[in-house]
């Protein structure tokens, strides 16, 4: 019947033109225009469903989305399946989400394979399974999702649910930066830094870092002012390495907020200005910043921007020392050496600066042995213990502290 009417409603646009000689017309003719009445009516139904699921309107988005997906929309599967999966207004039911998400990820639906990929990596509704999360992570990046480029390639990175290949990390790490993804363009960068899975190259790294900088990415923030702090790949230029530090110590990023107190420490940018440098340091130790502690220890027992606190300078050298930071090894044995900000112990004394002078810090071998002279056959006995012991808890080779 439809398609009589449509013939009676063709004939006569035709006859009211005076368009002549067509002929040929047949149902065919008819079966297009349904066909192009039903897509429209599928793109309304779409996205009136998504309009009332952004209006909190659940009830409707349900009811027009589950005919869809029943007839095998994938993105009506897809939406259907992250409801069921969400508990949005309906019970929640992670199997029966599954099996919707499933559907869709099977048409090539690239965030239901995205999405099927973080429930196989989570056990939820589905097996818990790595490598199957891997594999719906990579046909969705071949579908070019970005985001699931980006995993992929941290997976290669990492090993997990596939062999560790640092130059598939890259691959995929690249192809995701191309599409502006700012962690992807941050992890390439780095690569490209280290010559990890890719070749050296200091130029392309500056290239990725800027563009992850320019995007708000923290880390490349800070590496970008490394760069130009370091004149590598650029010209060095300490007032541009001081704006990106700035941005990414802003951004809570704690080495910049150590590597910006260092720079008003030493002036090295403008006035050199103690109390802005303070503030900087305690908020990269708020953030349990090695560099921040050791040089709020530093502050705090010289008076620098601060008030002399001798306890309060020891307390960081103890947090920086415990974690490796060899200057601030040597600064506690100087502490139990003289009994500031402790109370006096020639034994702990000698096995922080045996720690020390384990990282060659300065006079740290010759301060041991004069302090070593001084001891009893005892206290030597102990301080020989006590110094292996802290050696083997606390040294860390070549720790990298940006001093």
């Amino acid at each position: 019947m439809q398609i009589k009417r449509l013939h009676f409603f063709t004939f006569v646009l035709i006859s009211s033109l005076g368009i002549t000689g067509l002929g040929g017309f047949t149902p065919a003719i008819a079966a297009d225009n349904d066909a192009a009445k039903s897509t429209a009516a599928l793109k309304r139904d779409l996205k009136r469903a998504a309009t009332a699921y952004d209006e909190k309107d659940y009830a409707t988005a349900l009811m027009l989305w589950f005919p869809l997906a029943d007839a095998g929309n994938a993105d009506a599967q897809y939406r259907l399946g992250k409801m069921y999966l969400q508990q949005t207004e309906q019970r929640k039911d992670p199997a029966e989400a599954a099996g919707w998400i499933n559907r869709a990820a099977q048409q090539d639906h690239a965030e239901a394979q995205l999405l099927l990929s973080e429930m196989h990596q989570q056990g939820n509704g589905v097996e818990k399974s790595d490598p199957l999360a891997a594999s719906w992570l990579l046909k969705s990046a071949r579908l070019k999702n970005r985001t699931a480029q980006f995993r992929l390639a941290e997976l290669y990175d990492q090993g997990i649910g596939v062999k560790a290949s640092p130059p598939k990390a890259a691959y995929w790490y690249q192809e995701a930066a191309k599409q502006n993804h700012p962690q992807a363009q941050h992890r390439l960068a780095m690569m490209f830094l280290q010559g990890d899975g890719i070749t050296q190259n200091t130029k392309s790294a500056r290239k990725w870092l800027q563009k992850a900088a320019d995007a708000g990415i923290g880390d490349a923030q800070y590496e970008l002012a490394r760069l130009y702090q370091q004149g590598e790949s650029v010209k060095q230029d300490i007032d541009t390495a001081f704006k990106w530090f700035k941005l990414a110590a802003e951004n809570n990023h704690p080495r910049a907020q150590s590597q910006l107190g260092v720079i008003y420490h030493q002036g090295s940018v403008g006035e050199k200005n103690d109390k802005l440098a303070f503030d900087w340091f305690s908020k990269a130790a708020a953030q349990d910043d090695t560099l921040a502690q050791f040089h709020l220890g530093r502050f705090y027992v010289n008076g620098y921007g601060v008030k002399t606190d001798y306890e309060k300078g020891v307390a960081y050298f103890h947090k920086a020392a415990e974690k490796g930071h060899a200057q601030s090894q040597m600064n506690l044995g100087v502490a139990y050496y003289t009994g500031n900000g402790v109370i006096p112990n020639p034994v702990k004394a000698y096995a922080w600066f045996y720690v020390a002078s384990a990282s060659s810090v300065k006079d740290a071998h010759e301060t041991r042995m004069v302090l070593y002279d001084k001891l009893t056959d005892s206290e030597r006995k102990q301080a020989v213990e006590l110094g292996r012991e802290y050696k083997q808890k606390y040294f860390v080779s070549k720790l990298q502290v940006g001093l």
